[in-house]
């Protein structure tokens, strides 16, 4: 008789790691459970590696090939790449497999397993939009696209005295570097959660300059909360969306399904064009999941997960999306987690405090921009912060990196 054990450990502030294999999908993957001295069935349904033994959370800690790729994550827990496309989930946030051979499909990469940036020894470089520069868990990095060793990335020179360094003229000419992404038929979805940061006010004024300055195809969607956050919905943000967008938005907060059936209108006739959908994913992803959903319950000719792109870069807004929706669109998109644009990283720095925003905020409120910024002022007031971190989303969805825009001076010299 098999006998199988889980390992209990304390459920996780997102309940969205708490699934489970049947037995006979056990027997196939060869799943191998150590003994904890906790011996119940730990039932791992969907091969995520979490499961549930009847009383609590588990984790399975090995298996073989015929389960999905795995390796042991940062934090010692095993690290579930469901998709294959070199990132997972340990049960507590996401990770990175560290199989050196594993790229994007159809990148044509390999990736570069030396240490880059700040990131991790032997991290795998992962290049999830073949551009030939990936994350490694810590950092950007190169990913070696010729057979030879990729080169690190170039450390910054010093800085020279005011007297002797040559001024720089800014680059006001933004380029889109994603080769995915189509300009004239793909569709950028702008989803803003206004729960329970005012910061999605400064973001909408970012997104609506990068929309004209670049010329996308856009759709607004704003009140796109979780349940989680629904109580926390900021009311005033309809108001300042007016302002900002007019009438090209939709109101997920007061009419859910009516916003739910005009994303799934637009999504699928840019899908039957052959454009491709690219989520800017400004909070949790309940709604998003919805509309994912439908589409497929309605139309199995398109491959959502190839050809619906969900961009996220925040772990407050995976927190706070229900554990079967965060699920389905992992499972049902392409998605792609980057660096938290909150902070210094891999992404521009878009938020600043009140000390160190002054230029921008006098440029704002100079430019053609003027009434849109003033709104977004009064409503989170740049003496407070200087906040649009969302917009690092939509900067990565077009392929413009931090060697072109890394903080709100430089977003100034493309975009005003």
């Amino acid at each position: 008789m098999l006998t199988y054990y889980s390992i209990p450990v304390n459920p996780p502030k997102r309940s969205a790691v708490l699934k489970g294999l049947t037995l006979s999908a056990l027997l196939s993957a060869s799943l191998m459970l150590t003994p904890t001295g906790h011996a119940q069935e730990c039932v791992d349904s969907d091969g995520d590696g979490w499961g549930w033994d009847g009383t609590r959370s588990c984790q399975i800690t090995a298996f073989t090939s015929n389960a999905s790729a795995a390796t042991t994550s940062n934090s010692g827990a095993l690290c579930i790449d469901s998709d294959g496309d070199g990132w997972g989930w340990d049960g507590v946030g996401s990770c990175i497999v560290g199989a050196a051979t594993q790229t994007s499909p159809g990148s044509g990469a390999v990736p570069d397993t030396s240490s880059a940036g700040t990131g991790s020894p032997a991290a795998a470089c992962i290049d999830s939009d073949g551009d030939g520069w990936g994350w490694d868990g810590t950092a950007s990095c190169r990913v070696n696209t010729g057979g030879q060793q990729a080169a690190t990335p170039a450390q910054p020179a010093p800085a020279q005295p005011a007297s002797s360094a040559a001024p720089q003229q800014p680059n006001t000419n933004p380029t889109i570097n994603n080769s995915r992404f189509d300009r004239q038929r793909d569709l950028v979805a702008l989803h803003f959660d206004h729960a329970p940061d005012p910061d999605d006010g400064h973001a909408a004024v970012a997104a609506l300059m990068i929309r004209d300055r670049l010329q996308l195809n856009v759709q607004v969607v704003a009140g796109t909360h979780g349940v989680y956050s629904r109580d926390r919905y900021v009311p005033e943000s309809e108001r300042l969306m007016s302002a900002v967008w007019g009438s090209e938005w939709h109101n997920a907060h007061s009419n859910r399904g009516g916003s739910v059936a005009a994303a799934v209108s637009r999504w699928t006739s840019v899908l039957a064009a052959g454009g491709d959908i690219w989520i800017a994913e400004g909070g949790p992803s309940d709604f998003t999941a919805a509309v994912v959903r439908a589409i497929n319950a309605n139309h199995a000719e398109f491959n959502t997960r190839q050809r619906i792109h969900l961009i996220q870069h925040s772990d407050w807004n995976e927190d706070h999306a229900l554990e079967a929706d965060l699920s389905y669109v992992r499972n049902n998109t392409r998605y792609v987690k980057i660096a938290d644009g909150n902070h210094p990283n891999a992404t521009a720095d878009f938020r600043f405090e009140s000390h160190n925003n002054g230029d921008f905020v006098a440029r704002a409120l100079a430019s053609r921009y003027s009434n849109e910024w003033a709104v977004a002022f009064n409503y989170l007031s740049p003496s407070e912060k200087l906040d649009y971190s969302d917009a690092v989303e939509v900067l990565h969805i077009v392929g413009i990196g931090t060697s072109e825009i890394a903080d709100v001076n430089d977003f100034g010299d493309y975009f005003f």
